[in-house]
């Protein structure tokens, strides 16, 4: 089973990443997970927490790391922008780890909400509930919790956001270009999904 670390905002990354890789990269991974905030002495920005994550993975001999950020108000393509820097930098200096990276536009509810069929089913919502187009939606948290809240389902947000993530489709994702999911899913297919062949 190929082994990852995630790092992301949050429990809600660590519940949803892991299933969305397993469902583009093809088979199943082994997750363990890193906040940006538990990056302890690295410093400040996503570039010097990258390459601290990079050092922890080689350490502990996992096969590839999957870094992902919300957008939120930062400048468009900031933090994906020092995230790639850093792994050129890393990559000048030793052998490639591979590394898939993302940024969600605004957040990684987004991602999710733009698969209305996934949500609906896992949701069991009925079809008089209307799931607005995310190109509508200004925040992408608060309405997963609205359609949840209509759902007969009362688990935790981040167990139904990772069954969500499971059931995802992303040919079914309209808007990836706009919410920073088309380039995730290309960084995982490039970098992630090679290591299926080479076990």
């Amino acid at each position: 089973m190929i082994r990852l670390l995630f790092v992301g905002d949050g429990e809600r990354d660590a519940a949803m990443n892991p299933p969305l890789v397993q469902t583009i990269a093809g088979f199943p991974i082994l997750p363990s997970f890193r906040p940006w905030p538990r990056l302890h002495g690295t410093g400040r920005g996503y570039d010097r927490k990258l390459l601290f994550a990079l050092g922890k993975a080689r350490r502990e001999d996992l096969q590839g790391i999957v870094a992902t950020v919300d957008r939120d108000k930062s400048p468009h393509s900031e933090r994906l922008g020092s995230m790639k820097a850093a792994r050129e930098r890393d990559r000048a200096t030793r052998p490639p780890l591979p590394t898939a990276l993302g940024c969600a536009d605004p957040h990684a509810e987004a991602w999710l909400l733009d698969d209305p069929q996934a949500v609906r089913k896992t949701l069991k919502l009925p079809v008089t509930v209307a799931i607005r187009s995310v190109l509508k939606i200004k925040d992408p948290k608060r309405e997963l919790g609205k359609l949840q809240a209509k759902s007969p389902r009362d688990e935790a947000p981040k167990a139904i956001m990772a069954e969500i993530a499971a059931a995802l489709d992303p040919g079914r994702c309209k808007h990836g270009k706009r919410t920073g999911f088309e380039s995730f899913v290309a960084e995982v297919r490039g970098e992630i999904a090679p290591l299926g062949t080479s076990t």
